[in-house]
């Protein structure tokens, strides 16, 4: 094994929570095969497609489910777990109306038409630092408010007040909401605080 190449890969395996991608490799001169070499004598493990994972290091199923499928944004309850809402999140996306039929194994998949897939997306830190797509607060709130009746009262009103400390942009919130046509409903919640 090439020393100078597997010190490039531990390298970018520390500065990216452990994980490698086959893109980041080659752009830093070592090829897929030695990758494959990697994976073999055990130093590496291969994730998905082009996403590699040193051995011993956490895995974060929040970055692998969006590097595998690039399109998929979190929502409604992985968004609450996200952004601090939540302990214990189901795993939730939106993808855009076309986009992947067979679904994702182990995910609730949501299609979603281009403005709903597209109004407050963000990028989000998950619990291990990796970056992931997600909808900021302020389409979380809204889409808890397009929702509320999955949740009893006192559970969407106490989803809606920690979101509210959060201090997220009320103008914001109310383009949303209005984009959304819940405006009506956000008047409500307002009304209740």
């Amino acid at each position: 094994m090439n020393k100078k190449k597997t010190e490039v890969l531990f390298d970018l395996a520390d500065i990216n929570g452990g994980y490698v991608s086959a893109l980041e490799a080659r752009e830093n001169g070592v090829a897929q095969t030695y990758l494959s070499l990697v994976v073999k004598e055990g130093l590496f493990l291969k994730v998905s497609k082009g996403l590699y994972i040193r051995k011993g290091s956490v895995r974060d199923p929040f970055y692998e489910l969006g590097f595998r499928y690039h399109k998929a944004v979190f929502c409604r309850q992985t968004a609450l777990y996200l952004h601090g809402l939540i302990e214990e999140p189901a795993l939730e996306v939106n993808l855009p109306l076309n986009y992947l039929n067979k679904g994702i194994p182990h995910v609730h998949v949501h299609h979603a038409g281009a403005k709903e897939y597209s109004l407050g997306q963000i990028f989000v830190v998950t619990p291990r630092g990796n970056l992931v797509n997600s909808y900021s607060l302020e389409r979380t709130m809204v889409d808890l408010l397009r929702e509320k009746e999955r949740y009893g009262k006192q559970e969407f009103l106490r989803l809606w007040h920690k979101a509210k400390e959060k201090s997220p942009y009320m103008e914001e919130l109310r383009r949303l909401a209005e984009a959304f046509h819940v405006a009506g409903e956000l008047t409500m919640v307002e009304f209740l605080d």
